[in-house]
């Protein structure tokens, strides 16, 4: 009889479900919650709230180590390589930023490197500490994947890496049940666009914001509404610049609301007239297939990793304000809307089971 072969042992860096929830946290839970289904894998996810990752990872299969190191630093100077080698891991995944002692293989997600690309939307100091770090983690990797072939290209090419040697898995969006909340009776909103994104330059509230204006769609009844975290300092400073941008008569149309629900998350997306996605750059994009996903209209920026979602009826450039504004315009009064085809062409692309089978196999081939 064939031996069983030893499971292969990864590590998950998982502190980023310490924070709020964003993008890389969307990701990793996406694609674990898929992984782990592979009996071949044992994977470990480490964090400091532990209890809070068992909430949210609850198949019994995942195991769980908890972080105490207080700073980044100390965590990937000492926490980490002490974690790996207690636990003879075989791999440990890392998003960005790798240890600095290696004692097992590395897998490192490069989301995107926008910061190099589109310079004016980053401090001049995150530029130079990022490119260095992410750089040497890059070089020290074994398994270097990211999220879109845009990212992988650029990826490629900044850091001098084959571009066979770079792996893409992307995000996906599962389909959403339908939401009990219903956004007229809690928030008063009946006729409204929507925006889901934190906030800052680069997401391009403003253009939206001007089309808006420029339409005067609150004199057709739209509400505007942006969703989106607040907290950070670029981020109240995006927000204020578009507070100065809203005149009296439109002020009691535009809304801003973040720390919802996923009911209520839903529940805006799922009711909404139109879901507008206006970013100059993205290594991915989650909102906009979120949206299409929960049966909503979608107007999409085409720029950088954008550029792949051709499956969307409605796609433009953001840097061409009047097309922007033809296109909500059209988009708005669109009563033939590809509903159904859309989210059956998300759902061949960007399938968690899919992705998950695919970078299983890429363990596989790289452990034999």
């Amino acid at each position: 009889m064939n031996a069983t072969p030893k499971p292969i042992k990864i590590l998950l860096d998982a502190h980023i479900f310490d924070h709020s929830f964003q993008g890389t946290a969307t990701y990793i839970y996406g694609l674990y919650t898929a992984l782990v289904a592979f009996e071949r894998l044992e994977i470990t996810l480490c964090a400091h709230d532990v209890d809070n990752l068992k909430q949210l990872f609850p198949d019994p299969r995942f195991k769980f180590v908890q972080l105490n190191a207080a700073g980044r630093m100390k965590r990937l100077m000492t926490e980490y390589p002490r974690i790996i080698k207690e636990g003879g891991y075989d791999y440990a995944h890392f998003q960005y930023i790798v240890p600095f002692v290696k004692n097992c293989k590395f897998i490192n997600t490069v989301h995107d490197l926008l910061f190099l690309e589109f310079k004016q939307y980053f401090p001049w100091s995150y530029r130079v500490s990022r490119k260095l770090m992410f750089y040497a983690s890059a070089k020290r990797s074994d398994l270097i994947l990211t999220v879109s072939d845009y990212s992988r290209i650029d990826v490629a090419k900044k850091f001098g890496i084959k571009i066979s040697d770079i792996h893409v898995t992307p995000n996906a969006v599962s389909p959403a049940e339908p939401s009990d909340v219903n956004i007229l009776e809690k928030y008063g909103l009946k006729k409204y666009l929507l925006y889901v994104s934190r906030f800052e330059p680069r997401k391009n509230h403003i253009g939206l914001l001007q089309a808006y204006l420029k339409l005067k769609l609150y004199e057709q009844g739209y509400h505007l509404v942006f969703i989106g975290s607040k907290k950070e300092q670029i981020e109240l400073n995006a927000y204020e610049e578009l507070q100065k941008l809203i005149h009296a008569d439109a002020r009691p149309f535009i809304h801003f609301k973040e720390k919802l629900s996923w009911p209520d998350l839903n529940a805006f997306y799922q009711q909404a007239d139109c879901f507008v996605f206006p970013s100059l750059a993205e290594g991915f994009g989650i909102p906009p297939i979120e949206a299409a996903m929960n049966g909503c209209k979608v107007l999409s920026s085409n720029q950088t990793a954008m550029s792949e979602f051709s499956f969307f009826k409605y796609l433009f450039d953001p840097n061409d304000q009047t097309a922007f504004e033809n296109q909500l315009a059209a988009v708005l009064a669109d009563d033939n809307y590809p509903f159904e085809e859309i989210k059956e062409a998300i759902t061949n692309k960007y399938n968690w089971q899919v992705i998950a089978e695919n970078f299983y196999h890429l363990i596989i081939n790289d452990h034999n």
